[in-house]
């Protein structure tokens, strides 16, 4: 009885995830300006579910907020920007962090430099229409890697942040 609870409960809370995170892709669609912030504050949902459920969880949270994204939003390129770096990031960059420092940086920089590639070409080859990131070319990677260099900073500030100060105020307990 007190599994099927603690299963319940964890269903319930990554469906709250996974709705706050379209909700505010969907504001930063339609705002047109803060739609990387969408996917920072879509990135936070998938930090907490992979610190407080790990396995399965963030990845459902990211597979559901994404599907929900490519059907539902009226500009297709922030659930490409989603999935990369709001959804699958943070439960890759747990995994990356598990290596030496230097070892972590290099795939880190590896994942978002390919996850860069991927998107610059969907948006070349899928969405013609979209020029902004036609445009972009090689500034795209120069000023890409320094915005994923100070993201992974914030995530890891805020991930610092939530262990020291956020989880005892909520009196959250690990649900694992």
């Amino acid at each position: 009885m007190k599994n099927t609870f603690k299963k319940t409960l964890k269903l319930t809370v990554c469906a709250i995830l996974a709705g706050l995170s379209f909700v505010a892709l969907y504001l930063g669609t339609i705002t047109g300006v803060f739609d990387l912030c969408a996917v920072v504050l879509g990135a936070v949902c998938i930090a907490f579910s992979v610190i407080e459920f790990g396995g399965m969880w963030p990845w459902l949270i990211c597979a559901v907020t994404s599907v929900l994204s490519f059907v539902l939003l009226p500009d297709k390129m922030v659930g490409f920007e989603y999935l990369f770096l709001g959804g699958a990031y943070p439960i890759l960059k747990y995994f990356f962090e598990s290596r030496s420092r230097v070892v972590s940086w290099i795939l880190k920089f590896v994942y978002f430099n390919v996850a860069l590639t991927i998107t610059l070409l969907v948006a070349k080859f899928v969405f013609p229409n979209d020029e902004a990131w036609q445009i972009m070319g090689v500034a795209a990677y120069v000023l890409g890697n320094i915005f994923f260099a100070v993201y992974d900073y914030a995530l890891t500030t805020f991930i610092s942040f939530y262990f020291r100060i956020l989880r005892k105020k909520l009196k959250i307990k690990n649900m694992r």
